[in-house]
């Protein structure tokens, strides 16, 4: 990946907008894709936040291709949420690009950032806000620099899960501690159901804000996950576990592409007396892989302020990586 001119590189590469059944096929491609450049995740910040979506597929010409015939390489793919005030163009892009290439070990990495830039920020009253799906690495903070792009927040961490392995690698690749958390839960005779009718996701979604509420801690709120679920009926995967009848905790997980998101949890003092989480978490991975999803997104490591829930998460032994940051 080699520090771009923007003047002089990525101008000649194809932009197709994609229908949805098209943009679907290429994000399966992409593999350890993100939730927030998944078309639902999109139709959510549409319909509760008023942003227009712009999706490409951004390709490199082939030998004979025209630059408006369709055609090329298919690079990334990249989901722009924009919106203007006052004359003020304003984009936000969240994890995009996704790659189809190496963005570290492929140079054409950095001319789909140089053509990135210029759309987005080409004219005098664009703004661009850019979480980009690069490594932190001193080679994606070189582009971006030299892009004339600033580092506003310090990079993003989380942690995927490799669910190609078999139940047994990763029950052995648990932390020890969460092991014997699980084996507690499931001595506690605690009751995990899926929430696959529409009040039972209606009540996870309200116990899941009220906990939200009452702890205050910084996470979606229900009604943008529920629209989340609107847009992509597929998508959500809540599970709840009961004691004696009575609801204890929930975990909720969204699927997109191969990939999933742990998106957000509650508990009750019963719940957490009974590891009810670690549980949920095991029998939500379970699902997953009978559905096919390849790979699990932990969904942020956060060790400052959420350390409790940075170590529940890092306990299922997952590869932990940290994005460039955020910039503007």
């Amino acid at each position: 990946m080699l520090a771009p001119s923007l003047d002089d590189i990525g101008d000649d590469l194809i932009w197709r907008p994609l229908a949805r059944d098209a943009w679907e096929d290429v994000f399966r491609q992409t593999g350890r894709s993100s939730l927030e450049q998944s078309w639902a995740y999109g139709e959510a910040v549409t319909a509760r936040h008023g942003y227009a979506m712009e999706r490409h597929v951004i390709a490199a010409p082939g030998a004979h291709a025209e630059r408006d015939a369709g055609s090329g390489t298919p690079l990334a793919l990249v989901q722009a949420y924009r919106k203007t005030y006052w004359g003020i163009g304003v984009t936000r892009i969240l994890r995009g690009p996704l790659w189809l290439i190496d963005p570290l070990a492929d140079p054409r990495s950095a001319a789909v950032c140089a053509a990135v830039a210029r759309r987005y920020r080409g004219r005098r009253l664009d703004f661009l806000s850019w979480l980009p799906e690069l490594p932190d690495d001193p080679r994606s903070q070189a582009v971006l620099n030299a892009l004339g792009f600033r580092r506003v927040v310090t990079g993003y961490a989380s942690a995927w899960l490799d669910l190609r392995q078999s139940p047994q690698a990763l029950l052995a690749g648990l932390h020890g501690k969460w092991r014997a958390a699980l084996r507690k839960a499931e001595r506690e005779g605690l009751d995990i159901s899926l929430d696959d009718k529409a009040r039972q996701k209606q009540a996870a979604l309200l116990l899941y804000d009220t906990f939200r509420r009452k702890k205050r801690f910084v996470g979606p709120p229900g009604n943008f996950i529920a629209a989340i679920d609107a847009a992509d009926g597929k998508a959500l995967l809540s599970l709840s576990a009961r004691q004696g009848g009575k609801l204890v905790a929930g975990v909720i997980l969204l699927r997109h592409g191969t990939s999933a998101t742990y998106m957000a949890s509650w508990t009750s003092d019963a719940g957490r007396a009974g590891q009810a989480h670690n549980l949920l978490l095991w029998r939500g991975i379970e699902t997953l892989q009978r559905d096919g999803i390849q790979w699990l997104d932990l969904g942020g490591l956060n060790t400052e302020s959420q350390r409790g829930l940075a170590r529940f998460k890092l306990g299922l032994g997952g590869e932990v990586f940290t994005l460039t940051g955020s910039y503007l």
